[in-house]
């Protein structure tokens, strides 16, 4: 007969067995190393409520001219993690189903009153609208969405009016905050 005491962490437990022959006890032991493995691999891959595919974008407009018939350029890439936002299109692609937030402002130039739509897929979801007044006015809206994997985000205003581009008051800024399906 053998008998293996265990001790653990002060705090912790003991564990006595006993065991008929020596390989009985080296069986068991390499039963439990094999369990306490599977349990480091799901604690290493254990995150919480963090994303399995981080993905996050905040990129400002220098568009001087007047807005385009389509997604206004936000061009300048403070940050792309995950590369879904396309600078050259303006255009968010969702890179996995998910729950999102999705934020847009804008900044009009003085006496030019601009509507500006955040759009789903073409799909016109809120409306921003700033009169140019002679202070500047910023319109800002926040979405809070599910979205599926290739669904595309972006912001349209009215052709030809101008924003304010000598500060960085024009963004355009998305994050996943959890992946899955949401209704």
């Amino acid at each position: 007969m053998l008998r293996v005491t265990s001790f653990a962490s002060p705090g912790s437990f003991t564990v006595t067995n006993s065991y008929a022959s020596p390989d009985d006890a080296m069986t068991e032991i390499e039963d439990l190393a094999g369990k306490l493995d599977k349990l480091r691999n799901k604690s290493y891959g254990c995150k919480g409520n963090r994303p399995e595919h981080p993905t996050a974008f905040t990129a400002l407009s220098t568009f001087s001219s007047g807005l385009p018939n389509g997604p206004i350029p936000f061009d300048k890439v403070i940050a792309n993690v995950g590369n879904s936002y396309n600078p050259s299109t303006g255009k968010f692609t969702a890179p996995v189903s998910g729950l999102y937030s999705i934020s847009v402002s804008i900044m009009g130039l003085h006496g030019n009153s601009i509507h500006v739509a955040i759009r789903k897929n073409g799909l016109e979801l809120a409306r921003l609208w700033t009169h140019g007044g002679g202070r500047g006015e910023v319109a800002s809206h926040t979405l809070n969405l599910p979205l599926k994997r290739g669904d595309q985000m972006w912001a349209s205003g009215s052709p030809g009016k101008k924003i304010y581009v000598g500060e960085p008051y024009n963004v355009f800024s998305g994050i996943l905050i959890a992946g899955g399906k949401f209704n």
